[in-house]
């Protein structure tokens, strides 16, 4: 049957901005008719119809549809943008306020009586009064793991830096003794010169290898994929046999994760060549538009340089309203309510970066898939302007949705904090805490579709979750989103590259002799920086994959018929494997 919504004039249509050329006379999508709009559906049009004779899938979808250039969900990004003024103003206004203190503190000799000084993170700060405790800010903070450690760190940087200040300053006094600072301070500038070049080697060779495992995954996909079930198989088999040494119950914890995992390899071994199809066809798109990995990898000292800032902001804030003194002995408890605002700006500026990488992601692929000679560069049109509308008109959509994630996340960890100290714990904190983390996991899951949608047609994030849960359902394909197979080869391949560098990183060291310690600690903080540094650089450049994963499935779901016109081989490739791995979902 023929579908009002159709454009007779078969003018291309437009994708983000982007004019797609129909390559034959079929009758194409009109966004411009005048009942063709946000949520219409499309009952009696088969857009997707390759060769004319597939069978329709069945039920109503909602098609994307590019929507006006405008700044959606603006209340959010104002907000945003709010926050992190306010963040700036606490650091700099109670940062410097801390910091004056804490180095008078330092270069008056404070706090070295004997192992009387009273710090940020010490055990015995509630002796130090006897009777009278006075609370500390590290206290309330010590159970919540890394944000105690950058707490801890910040303090002690500060200190450090005043009482380096404060012994340089009277050094002149005794030559003897300045002398023998000057080696000290030698060796540990060898040391830290050591690292860098350390550090400068492992990167390149982690860009290097990272980029070659692109190449690798894209043609020996499904040769990964086992591997990584294989080697779960065997990880949990050598597990299970360890565990039979411990105890009972250790046993039949083992020998339960090896059962599950061999089930697990067992039911979804069929669906292998669909899980790589989709990994080929999302590297491909991911390798013909590299430079996102330039902005994946610049997001990485966004969030180091936020880390820093928010350490800065928080113990500062912590430090001035808890009245405390430059040796950290502080009159008042920490507002929990203010701690819990600090802790959500941090998680939600994480969500906000990692988002925008995501929704540029969403848009470049989109503009490969519907245009490929828009998208099939380096620094393509299509990466340029994905990422331009990631950070403009769709940055307070990103904001609202990373915002509903942090609110959970912070919320998780107030009642985790609360429930491992002294005064807390007990069953209801426990089941609070499961099911925060929960609703954290459906949330992430929602925004990762949802901002797909984003990406691709300039949607608010709410109509981006409606209509991209539409479309899955009305597909039937809610069980195809579940499939998690691509994840684990992308999480072994960043942990295999950072083997690799780390082993280059430790002959390195080894060859030019560089010495961080002794021999044995020498050859483990060589390694332990090449395999992080290689784990971590690969892991962003396969989150660039994972999220072109998401991509392909939406664009497919919505437009195979512009993916067989214009990447054929691999259009053929997937309809194959996809027919094979869901019978009964796939009607292409």
């Amino acid at each position: 049957m023929v579908s009002p919504y159709y454009n007779a004039s078969s003018s291309p249509p437009v994708v983000q901005g982007v004019l797609v050329n129909n390559n034959n006379n079929n009758k194409i999508y009109d966004h411009k008719h005048a009942n063709h709009g946000i949520g219409a559906l499309e009952t009696d049009l088969n857009p997707n119809n390759v060769g004319g004779n597939q069978e329709e899938g069945g039920g109503d979808w909602t098609r994307g549809e590019t929507q006006p250039r405008r700044c959606n969900d603006v209340i959010f990004a104002i907000l945003f943008y709010a926050h992190l003024g306010v963040m700036a103003a606490c650091a700099a206004v109670f940062g410097s306020r801390m910091y004056s203190e804490v180095a008078e503190s330092a270069m008056n000799g404070d706090g070295g009586d004997g192992g009387r000084e009273r710090k940020l993170g010490s055990d015995d700060s509630n002796d130090y009064y006897g009777s009278e405790t006075v609370e500390t800010v590290s206290e309330w903070v010590a159970e919540s793991g890394v944000i105690a450690w950058m707490v801890e760190s910040t303090y002690n940087l500060i200190s450090s830096v005043s009482s380096f200040a404060a012994s340089h300053t009277s050094s002149s006094e005794n030559e003897g003794r300045a002398l023998q600072e000057d080696e000290e301070s030698n060796y540990g500038t060898t040391d830290i010169s050591d690292m860098m070049v350390l550090l400068g080697i492992s990167t390149l060779i982690a860009l290097v290898v990272s980029t070659m495992a692109l190449s690798v995954l894209i043609r020996h996909a499904q040769f990964l994929i086992k591997f990584a079930l294989l080697f779960n198989i065997g990880a949990t088999a050598l597990f299970a046999i360890g565990s039979l040494f411990l105890s009972p119950f250790a046993a039949l914890v083992g020998i339960g994760m090896f059962v599950i995992t061999v089930y697990y390899a067992y039911v979804v071994w069929g669906r292998i060549p669909f899980a790589a199809c989709n990994l080929e066809t999302a590297t491909t798109a991911v390798k013909s538009n590299l430079g996102l990995a330039f902005f994946a990898y610049s997001s990485l000292f966004v969030m180091v340089g936020w880390s820093a800032c928010w350490m800065v902001s928080f113990v500062s804030t912590m430090y001035v309203t808890g009245g405390c003194n430059g040796q950290a002995q502080c009159e008042n408890d920490p507002s929990e309510v203010l701690v819990f605002f600090m802790l959500l700006s941090y998680y939600w500026t994480f969500q906000v970066i990692s988002n925008v990488i995501h929704v540029t992601v969403a848009g470049t692929v989109g503009t490969w898939w519907f245009v490929p000679s828009e998208g099939s560069s380096c620094c393509s049109n299509g990466v340029r302007d994905s990422f331009l509308r990631s950070v403009t008109t769709s940055f307070g959509s990103i904001c609202f949705g990373s915002l509903l994630v942090a609110i959970l996340e912070a919320s998780k960890q107030m009642i985790k904090n609360l429930r491992e100290s002294e005064d807390g714990g007990g069953v209801l904190l426990c089941l609070a805490e499961c099911l925060l983390a929960c609703l954290q996991d459906i949330m992430e899951y929602f925004n990762k579709w949802a901002f797909v949608f984003v990406g691709l047609y300039g949607y608010t994030f709410v109509e981006s979750g409606k209509n991209v849960i539409n479309l899955f359902k009305t597909r039937g394909w809610t069980t195809i989103i579940t499939d998690t197979l691509a994840n684990s080869v992308l999480g072994m391949l960043s942990v295999a590259v950072g083997l690799i560098t780390g082993l280059v990183a430790l002959a390195i060291a080894q060859i030019q002799g560089m010495v961080f310690g002794d021999e044995l600690g020498a050859s483990a903080a060589a390694f332990f920086i090449g395999f992080v540094v290689g784990m971590v650089l690969t892991s962003t450049l396969m989150t660039l994959v994972s999220s072109a994963v998401n991509t392909v499935i939406v664009c497919y779901a919505e437009a195979p018929r512009e993916f067989q016109e214009n990447h054929p081989k691999l259009a053929d490739d997937m309809k194959t494997t996809w027919r094979q791995a869901w019978p009964s979902e796939f009607y292409y």
